[in-house]
């Protein structure tokens, strides 16, 4: 057996018609929709993107211990085991993000991986743009720190295939083609589109507006759309959504070469064909642009999963409640592989769902950000809440020295002014028998938010009855306490979350 696992960054599935959109062009997802099973009620559990990659690649919950960080010498990557079993594994991504300061290690247990760089914020080239394009000036007014990298990256784009998912999806199906190695494979796919900035090319760029691109910014600010920096026209925000919905259209249209490929070398009859995103992305939801803190509604981590595999009835819907951990042990099992053991892992695999041995897999699901807000939902209900920094401090667990060099300059401190009482080595960490460190956290996670409560019969979240339903929120609060328990996350954390 063989594995295909693609994820498109930041990919809000009420953007895609296989789960009720009915203006955006998807045509190659609702193809592979038609030949898998998509899932209704899958949840990301960390956010934003290298915690939720953790995730995925680990099994691990991460949000609990840490902010953003490497693998850590404990974790047992997707592709190690994959190795271990003797399956041959190949990286192709344009997510600059696993390579550069504070996220390395990645990319160490594929056996060959390629960097398409460039995307976002990628220090890659500088040579200098001599005018900026029309596309860009609204752009460099709005952000004239971190556009010029972005802007020197594409100055010389000439056309479609030269863009980011383009050319992280034509390198795939290239490898399908051309270089997949003898014996079982696992290619593992990861597209930075339809991430920010929104710059599209022709004809994706006025594909769902007639506007004028050159009065707007394909780079919001995150925050609020109605005040502050980040305020946004309902004119600019349409003009948003459009180039988002158009980078969804081109990323789908290159998605169509890898399934082209399966299609001439047969290989829907031996592979397993997984796409997903990390998290999805406000796009003027609830009022809010882009990932900021804020409380966590379904906008941002109730997301989209499409699942391929052989001999599977096509074109039929999963019913029951998954999240990203959740991916790791079905996959290692659907490849038949062993699935490790071990307490660090929180996922557990849902095929037996597949096979139709039950129904159901979990009976809650529970997202958000280290240190800050959360989203727990069970029964129908979804209780959003924030931690509160005034009920204790908060600390980062990890090995890694660039956490703590992450912490200095976030507290503005030289290192040879940090104290270095407040940093503490121990085994803190459950099931991690090596000692770690215990960084103190010194950065603002935002305002803290009264309880949010949304009942079933409100799928939108836009009504918040947590006044009307005490002992829902009562309910919601034991179901979440009993989940920290079992993970036996730290103990401030149960301080911060009121449920100590």
């Amino acid at each position: 057996m063989n594995l295909i696992y693609i994820t498109l960054d930041s990919l809000n599935r009420h953007f895609l018609p296989c789960y009720g959109n009915e203006w955006v062009q998807t045509p190659n997802l609702d193809r592979l929709a038609a030949k898998g099973v998509v899932f209704d009620r899958h949840y990301a559990g960390s956010v934003p993107c290298m915690p939720a990659r953790r995730e995925m690649w680990t099994g691990s919950e991460e949000f609990w211990w840490r902010w953003w960080g490497p693998l850590e010498p404990w974790d047992r990557t997707l592709a190690y085991e994959m190795g271990r079993g003797g399956v041959t594994s190949q990286l192709i991504t344009d997510h600059y993000h696993f390579f550069e300061w504070g996220a390395h290690s990645y990319e160490y247990d594929f056996d060959g991986y390629l960097a398409v760089r460039g995307h976002e914020h990628d220090n890659y080239r500088l040579k200098p743009v001599e005018e900026p394009p029309a596309w860009a000036r609204v752009l460099l007014e709005r952000r004239p720190h971190d556009a010029p990298i972005y802007i020197r990256n594409v100055q010389d784009f000439e056309g479609e295939e030269d863009f980011f998912s383009p050319r992280t999806l034509a390198a795939a199906a290239r490898w399908l083609r051309h270089e997949r190695p003898r014996g079982s494979w696992y290619l593992h796919v990861d597209a930075f589109d339809p991430h920010e900035p929104f710059h599209v090319p022709e004809p994706y760029r006025s594909m769902y507006t007639a506007d004028d691109y050159r009065r707007y910014s394909p780079w919001p600010l995150y925050g609020r759309v109605d005040r502050g920096p980040s305020a946004l026209s309902a004119e600019e925000l349409a003009w948003v959504r459009a180039q988002y919905a158009g980078k969804v259209t081109m990323a789908d249209r290159w998605l169509g070469r890898v399934l082209d490929a399966m299609d001439e070398d047969g290989l829907w009859e031996d592979t397993i064909l997984v796409l997903t995103t990390d998290h999805g992305h406000y796009l003027g939801d609830h009022g809010w642009i882009g990932k900021p803190q804020c409380p966590v509604y379904d906008t941002l981590v109730h997301i989209p999963l499409i699942l391929y595999w052989p001999g599977c009835e096509g074109g039929t819907r999963c019913s029951a409640m998954t999240q990203t951990i959740d991916l790791y042990p079905t996959l290692l099992e659907m490849m038949g592989l062993a699935v490790p053991g071990s307490p660090r892992l929180h996922g557990r695999s849902f095929a037996p769902v597949l096979r139709g041995e039950r129904r159901e897999h979990r009976d809650h699901a529970v997202s958000g950000y280290y240190g800050g807000r959360l989203a727990v939902r069970s029964e129908g209900w979804t209780l959003l809440r924030a931690q509160d920094p005034s009920r204790g401090p908060l600390y980062e667990y990890t090995h890694d020295m660039q956490v703590l060099d992450r912490s200095f300059r976030a507290r503005r401190r030289p290192p040879d002014e940090f104290v270095v009482p407040d940093i503490v080595a121990g085994r803190f960490i459950p099931g991690v028998e090596m000692p770690v460190w215990r960084i103190p956290e010194g950065r603002d996670w935002g305002e803290v938010h009264a309880d949010l409560l949304f009942g079933p019969d409100d799928p939108g979240q836009e009504r918040n009855v947590a006044a009307e339903y005490p002992a829902q929120v009562r309910r919601l609060e034991e179901v979440l306490r009993e989940h920290m328990r079992e993970r036996q996350v730290p103990e401030e954390i149960f301080q911060r979350l009121r449920v100590d």
